[in-house]
């Protein structure tokens, strides 16, 4: 079994700094209102005005008043967001500046900074054969140092990938409408979770973020000659990239998409593909911006 020499010091202030982006950019806007319908109850018209969203413009009262109107809502009770992230062997692996992991935790940490922002509630837990580092969600800065310090524990991670077992202690342990976000690569996401995850999606509210590497993908080309090692069963072999690139990048590609088939099948069709060499803000961003305009 690989063994993850991490100081999680530095690691944690680093998070620490970069959660703090979203913050700043449109995300808290568009996942309210993408999300607002969960725990909140009606409460006043009020007058419409430039900064509101002209889709929200509620025309009956409208016609009634003789005048835009717009609906207000108060919070009837907090959301619960629950972040389940595979951290299994192939997630331990990057060809870019952050191995998977790393990536996906700066992505968990910086969404979960701006929930529990927002007043809402935040867990974790992270999967490889089984659940790590379990948090129910709740709220408060506390709360997100005890995520913080669950991302950054090295032996969280690391281990074959076993999808449903998470999915069905999920289904366990969490409250009905949490907002379930998992991560992955969706590389070794095998096993029996087709089932789970149909159940999961009519209990939870469920989004799929996939967080690939280029190597994920395609081989380098020109590199000739590489040794690789399974991290299953640490056999290293001696490949030739140029030999085998192109059935390479074609698996990949069969890979990808059955799993996104099957997440489709499971009732969750937009699944946002997230490569490593690409900063995960906008991409974040664009999903919540996507999933706004289909609610209008």
């Amino acid at each position: 079994m690989l063994k993850l020499d991490v100081d999680p010091k530095p690691k944690i202030e680093y998070l620490e700094i970069a959660s703090h982006r979203l913050v700043t950019t449109n995300f808290m806007g568009d996942y309210q209102s993408v999300f607002k319908g969960k725990g909140i109850i009606f409460e006043s018209y009020r007058q419409y005005t430039d900064s509101d969203d002209a889709s929200e413009i509620d025309w009956k009262a409208t016609v009634r008043s003789g005048k835009p109107m717009v609906k207000e809502y108060i919070q009837e009770r907090n959301l619960d967001v629950f972040f389940l992230i595979d951290a299994s062997y192939t997630m331990v692996f990057g060809s870019q500046k952050r191995l998977k992991h790393e990536y996906a935790a700066e992505m968990v940490a910086s969404m979960a900074f701006a929930i529990l922002e927002r007043g809402d509630s935040v867990g974790v837990g992270l999967f490889t054969d089984k659940l790590n580092g379990f948090l129910m969600p709740e709220r408060g800065i506390v709360q997100y140092r005890r995520i913080l310090k669950q991302l950054t524990k090295p032996e969280n991670y690391d281990g074959p990938c076993r999808f449903e077992v998470a999915v069905k202690e999920c289904l366990q342990r969490l409250r009905p409408q949490t907002l379930l976000i998992l991560i992955s690569d969706g590389v070794q996401l095998d096993g029996n979770w087709l089932v789970p995850l149909k159940v999961a999606n009519k209990k939870f509210e469920i989004v799929i973020m996939l967080v690939r590497d280029p190597r994920d993908d395609e081989l380098p080309s020109g590199v000739g000659q590489v040794m690789v090692q399974n991290p299953y069963n640490e056999k290293q072999f001696l490949v030739d990239t140029g030999n085998v690139a192109s059935d390479y990048e074609r698996y990949s590609k069969e890979v990808l998409q059955n799993n996104l088939k099957m997440f489709m099948h499971s009732g969750i069709a937009d699944v946002p593909v997230i490569r490593t060499d690409t900063e995960f803000a906008k991409h974040v961003i664009k999903f919540f911006e996507r999933r706004k305009r289909r609610m209008r």
